[in-house]
């Protein structure tokens, strides 16, 4: 299938409308930082997170949750329980990982069992700050997508009170960013990231054109 102009224009208008709290938070200085734009938010995560220091590590991980329930309004409860169960361990593994791995899989961060970090929901948080040209989230809201119909990615995807990670769940998950990469390429020339295109779907879902959102993924 293909998308008309119609589609093309409102998940174009949809990436450029996508609002999500620009925000992260200074552990050293114990304040939010309400950033300019997401642009610096992605630079801010993604420089702790490949730090060689354990504490900006640790801060890193703490900020994906943080920035990951910035709607929610309990962010700082899990962040707190992630800072009590964080052992230097986890850091040191994850920092490994990273610096012979990139960006690794959701199975080998979920290996490491840090804390707060179970399902793919903030997993997949992780590996989009590392790398948000080729990767993007999957939660539950962007779940909604697959209508039952179709052979789109997301159609596979195994679920419950959470999305768990699985062998099976990871190709869905590999699969489900390659179309987000396909849909730039086909309709944008390219110009768009594999985390724009999923920021797009999730704006259309949160500002209520859910059927419009479906469509819109499996025609593209």
């Amino acid at each position: 299938m293909t998308l008309s102009y119609r589609q093309i224009g409102a998940l174009d208008a949809a990436i450029g409308g996508y609002g999500f709290p620009q925000v992260y938070f200074d552990f050293v200085a114990n304040a939010p930082v309400h950033a300019p734009n997401m642009a610096a938010v992605e630079t801010a995560i993604r420089t702790m997170l490949v730090s060689a220091n354990a504490q900006d590590v640790r801060h890193g991980l703490a900020n994906v949750i943080y920035w990951g329930y910035a709607q929610i309004g309990y962010q700082n409860t899990r962040v707190q329980r992630f800072f009590a169960g964080a052992a230097e361990i986890h850091l040191c593994q994850f920092q490994a990982l990273v610096a012979t791995r990139g960006v690794p899989t959701l199975l080998e961060i979920k290996a490491l069992k840090i804390p707060e970090y179970s399902g793919i929901s903030f997993i997949s948080k992780i590996l989009t700050f590392l790398n948000p040209a080729q990767y993007c989230v999957l939660d539950q809201q962007l779940a909604k997508l697959a209508d039952g119909h179709g052979a789109c990615a997301l159609h596979g995807l195994t679920r419950g009170t959470q999305i768990r990670v699985s062998t099976h769940n990871q190709a869905v998950y590999d699969a489900w960013r390659a179309e987000c990469q396909s849909i730039s390429t086909r309709y944008f020339g390219g110009r768009y990231r594999v985390v724009d295109v999923e920021r797009g779907f999730f704006h259309l879902i949160q500002t209520n054109q859910l059927e419009l959102a479906q469509q819109v993924y499996a025609a593209a």
